[in-house]
């Protein structure tokens, strides 16, 4: 159990952990700080979090409440711009890895068919590699986050730290999450219609059940097969009808690709040096942008998971029912 859990009053008792609610009700001790909770630990069914009140002020309409949930994250990096060097590292990283797989299944293509299904097998392949980075430079971030939210002044190096300590999980983690994703790629690639839609509802529902999988791989000692089952309970118990907020965050935060992507096709359009000055100057703005879209989702998970687990979230710039219910339906609509 993370020390973050143990300050909040989390309890463990014989393998189980319990929230600080339900370890009130057993009568059972804060866990010490120098225990350690079992690798794959099962979630007893009766360990549910209560659903967060509807506040009838949540009336807000989508459009502004998505701006205003953007601003607040956006506000977080700017406060602390050296969280946008993990997730930095993991698109460079990414398209390092995705290049070289690339260029190796084409240097060994004799055909257009065998071309094509070497791309497809090198990157089911890559994924793993390609995964287990964007994952540890994730759990790095929020364990930086979650130290500066408990009055620890962490620095890039510590969040490293924080990832080496759990990279047999995230490298476990990555097995599981490349495993459903490569067959679900299978299916799609071979199976009639019938299967890719069962596929694509398959792939959405495995999206929303792991939402929350690297704050639980920052904060909880768990094995895979309990990250996905911790993630999927916050989701269902907590975020079921209010993923609104994580959606919104990466649809709104999209239109910052947009003129980057222009000034990427007008350099292609362009020639001599105007051309090369417009293509490097959109790919740049467009690596950054997509650096910080990815940090302001992954700050804006950790906020709404520390919520739901009964941690301080008093230091950043989301309220309360901004954390409890990102989007609620105005009446009457």
């Amino acid at each position: 159990m993370s020390h973050g859990l143990q300050a909040a009053g989390w309890a463990l008792d014989h393998g189980q952990t319990f929230c600080p609610s339900c370890a009130r009700r057993r009568d059972l001790p804060a866990n010490a700080p120098g225990a350690e909770a079992e690798p794959d630990r099962a979630l007893r069914p009766e360990q549910g979090l209560e659903p967060f009140p509807v506040s009838g002020a949540l009336r807000e309409r989508r459009g502004p409440r998505t701006l205003r949930l953007l601003q607040a994250s956006f506000s977080v990096l700017r406060e602390d711009p050296e969280l946008l060097v993990f997730p930095a590292v993991a698109m460079a990283l990414t398209l390092l890895l995705g290049a070289l797989s690339f260029a190796l299944s084409i240097s060994h293509g004799d055909g257009s068919r065998n071309a094509k299904d070497l791309i497809f097998f090198a990157s089911l392949v890559a994924g793993y590699p390609i995964t287990f980075v964007s994952l540890y430079c994730g759990v790095a971030l929020a364990a930086v986050l979650a130290g500066r939210l408990d009055g620890k002044p962490l620095t890039t190096r510590d969040g490293w730290l924080a990832a080496r300590e759990r990279v047999g999980i995230i490298a476990a983690w990555t097995l599981m999450v490349c495993t459903v994703g490569a067959a679900l790629r299978l299916i799609e690639r071979y199976v009639p219609l019938g299967g890719k839609i069962v596929a694509a509802i398959v792939d959405l529902s495995w999206t929303l059940a792991t939402m929350f999988a690297v704050p639980v791989l920052a904060y909880e000692n768990l094995g895979p097969t309990a990250v996905l089952r911790r993630s999927a309970r916050i989701f269902r118990q907590r975020w079921g009808m209010q993923v609104g907020g994580v959606v919104g965050i990466s649809i709104a935060s999209v239109f910052l690709y947009v003129p980057f992507i222009v000034l990427l096709v007008a350099g292609v359009a362009s020639a001599g040096a105007t051309g090369v000055f417009l293509t490097v100057l959109g790919g740049a703005g467009l690596f950054g942008a997509i650096a910080v879209q990815s940090a302001m989702d992954q700050v804006f998970r950790v906020f709404v998971y520390r919520s739901a687990v009964g941690l301080d979230t008093t230091g950043g710039p989301f309220s309360p029912s901004d954390l409890q219910a990102p989007f609620a339906r105005r009446r009457g609509r």
